[in-house]
């Protein structure tokens, strides 16, 4: 989808919307990997509700951490599972599916895409790189912790180590733009938007290289009005059509 067409999407989604005599600001929470959809999405909710967003970002494991350690939201989207276990203990609700993505890697634009069908030629290929744009494993990033695992399964993670060139959350396919990395590992909404580089699957065939993402609003919100209003404007239809422009699968 070109940037025109998802501008339009943004601003037929808002069109159930219109700006208060009293505006709020909502602390959203969320994965990096929704981060250049958010980017897009959340200035037009801002002009068209008159209330303001307050976005950080981070791996979701990272993010869930810092809400069980006390950090304050409005708007949180995670993981269902970490989603569920903010409900079950009374700090969040109002579930919302939003969308999903894939582990796999950034190669440069252009270039020709590898054969990975099997484990013998991902393994070859792999040995055959020089560098890879490697998020901090202890940050548990979904890409990262997929790769390594996977590296482990074909014997060949201590191989890679080396060749790790250390990236931010979100950020391991700028390097591969810059020609600074050979390939980078990322799941598909951190690839599609970078210009210059192009996404490879993983393990398409695999369901546990996906992952999705759930919003759900805090127990005790600053604004209730404000942040049901986000809430319903990222679950709808229209909004997943620019998720999905970003590189996210939609339900």
């Amino acid at each position: 989808m070109h940037r025109v067409t998802f501008a339009a999407v943004v601003m037929f989604a808002l069109g159930v919307f219109t700006a208060t005599a009293q505006s709020a600001e909502v602390r959203l929470v969320s994965s990096v990997a929704l981060k250049a959809a958010m980017d897009g999405l959340l200035p037009h909710f801002e002009q068209a509700s008159a209330h303001k967003v307050t976005a950080l970002y981070g791996t979701a494991a990272d993010q869930k951490k810092s809400i069980d350690g006390g950090e304050q939201f409005d708007v949180a989207i995670l993981t269902p599972e970490q989603i569920d276990d903010l409900i079950k203990n009374g700090k969040a609700s109002s579930r919302v599916d939003l969308a999903r993505t894939a582990a796999g890697f950034a190669i440069r634009a252009g270039a020709l895409k590898p054969d990975i069908s099997n484990n013998e030629k991902l393994k070859a290929f792999l040995l055959g790189v020089k560098s890879i744009g490697h998020g901090d494993p202890a940050a548990g990033g979904f890409s990262t912790v997929y790769f390594d695992k996977t590296a482990a399964g074909i014997g060949i993670a201590d191989d890679l180590k080396s060749k790790w060139m250390p990236c931010g959350p979100g950020e391991c396919a700028i390097p591969v733009a810059k020609g600074e990395a050979e390939i980078g590992i990322a799941v598909s909404s951190e690839v599609v938007p970078v210009p210059g580089v192009e996404f490879v699957a993983l393990k398409p065939a695999d369901p546990a290289s996906y992952i999705s993402f759930t919003a759900a609003i805090a127990a005790n919100p600053k604004d209730i009005e404000a942040t049901r209003a986000l809430l319903a404007f990222l679950g709808s239809p229209s909004a997943k059509e620019a998720f999905k422009a970003k590189g996210l699968i939609t339900p």
